[in-house]
């Protein structure tokens, strides 16, 4: 069977459109670093850089403890195991210390070069507290909260290597310290952003570019509106805030002269940068950004009445080709006889099924009815998200029905075809002699399965 295509991921689908835009328009791709040292962001941000790196996420590993064997602690590994080589396993703590054995490694050299088991290594490092009560210890180097802070680092190492304009994208995630997490902080976010060096670039040759790559976005009414205070990563007055129809989309600028000269960088630079669930928040009307990056978590299940309508079916139905012509019959007789007053009765169909030799007949016993229910012959609908049977006649009743029908999604299920497939599917099966169904109030009820999801 032939798998069919999964659905990605709408983040994903929208990186793969921000990629064409950007290389369409010339620009490179790069992949910015991850890790920016502390001294990088002091040399970006000035006297900013405190209340910058106080959102910003620092890098920290586990000490390797230097472990010691008295005689207490020899003992009690000879208890696990008296054949283990006690100056092999001093061996194998100091390469562990010195780095020379990763941690995740340990057990495994252990069992090796010891001859033992893993429960026994395991064992022999449950015997030493200072392997259970190793704290981690920051280091210096953070992660990336801005794309800006990679910026600088890649304009240094490419500036003499590139021709001019250099023009650079780069999509990927930024972390941010956030105390929370609700529907307009996430910790860990999508950022796309692109920058222009080039010998007497202007601010206003960048906001240009930006309009184009905003408008191919699909945003229109673009303004750029100055900030009043600017980051100071970017010269004073040259930062702007984006908006499309009044809803901020982005921020641009020009990079200070000054952080340009701390990384020898020789012209100017534009950069532009937007996060990618704000976009993806406009497109798709959400207000919790949870619900566009962790759908699997904060979206209810939302479904087309086309989706619903697919996931409608008869329940159980005959397998032979006896039975489906049995189903096909019944509905037949059923059909032309919807209307006889009742008590009455009318054959169906005469045959063998497994060797035993039938006669079928549709009934009524009831008097002063019909042989179907006023029910009988609805036609199962799907409409905004609901499921319905509607009469054939549905002129003669209320007009909110015509707008189902207009406006809604057909199964091509009726009550009676699935009933019919019912009877077929027992009599194939079990030979059943006498079946009927009564007042329905579940779709079980006329032999209609819906999918649980």
């Amino acid at each position: 069977m032939k798998d069919k295509r999964g659905n990605s991921h709408p983040i994903q689908d929208l990186i793969q459109e921000i990629r064409d835009i950007f290389l369409n328009k010339g620009f490179d791709e790069i992949e910015n670093q991850i890790f920016i040292p502390e001294d990088e962001v002091y040399k970006q941000y000035g006297s900013e850089a405190p209340v910058v790196l106080d959102r910003c996420y620092y890098i920290a590993g586990l000490p390797r403890p230097d472990i010691g064997l008295s005689t207490k602690e020899i003992d009690k590994i000879m208890q696990i195991n008296s054949e283990i080589d006690i100056s092999e396993l001093k061996n194998i703590f100091r390469e562990y210390r010195d780095g020379s054995i990763p941690g995740d490694n340990i057990i495994e050299e252990m069992v090796s070069r010891l001859k033992i088991s893993t429960k026994e290594a395991i064992e022999v490092i449950n015997l030493f507290p200072a392997f259970r009560d190793i704290k981690a210890v920051s280091s210096k180097i953070t992660l990336r909260s801005h794309m800006t802070a990679a910026w600088y680092l890649t304009l240094e190492a490419v500036q003499d290597k590139y021709k001019l304009p250099i023009k650079l994208f780069s999509i990927g995630l930024r972390f941010r310290r956030e105390q929370r997490m609700d529907a307009t902080h996430l910790r860990v976010h999508y950022g796309a952003s692109c920058v222009i060096m080039d010998k007497n670039l202007t601010v206003d040759e960048g906001k240009r570019m930006s309009e184009e790559i905003l408008h191919d976005l699909g945003f229109r009414n673009i303004k750029f509106i100055k900030k009043i205070v600017t980051s100071n990563y970017y010269e004073s007055g040259t930062e702007y805030e984006i908006f499309s129809n009044g809803i901020e989309i982005a921020d641009c600028g020009m990079y200070s002269e000054q952080s340009l000269r701390n990384y020898h960088l020789k012209y100017p630079v534009f950069n532009l940068g937007f996060g990618l669930e704000r976009i993806l928040m406009l497109r798709m009307n959400k207000s919790d950004v949870r619900e566009v990056l962790y759908p699997q978590f904060y979206q209810s299940l939302e479904f087309t009445d086309e989706e619903i309508a697919k996931n409608i079916r008869i329940d159980k139905t005959p397998k032979s080709a006896t039975g489906k012509k049995l189903a096909n019959e019944i509905i037949k007789i059923a059909k032309e006889n919807a209307n006889a007053d009742s008590p009455c009765k009318f054959f169906v169909w005469k045959g063998r099924i497994k060797g035993r030799l039938m006669r079928l007949f549709v009934l009524e016993k009831e008097k002063n009815t019909k042989l179907l229910g006023p029910a009988a012959m609805n036609e199962i609908y799907v409409y905004d998200g609901n499921i319905y049977g509607i009469p054939k006649n549905v002129k003669e009743f209320d007009n909110k029905l015509s707008k189902i029908i207009d406006n809604g999604v057909s199964t091509g299920i009726t009550y009676l075809d699935a009933v019919a497939n019912l009877f077929a599917y027992r009599i194939e099966k079990d030979g059943e002699r006498f079946m009927q169904v009564k007042m329905a109030k579940t779709p079980s009820d006329v032999n209609i399965e819906i999918d649980n999801i």
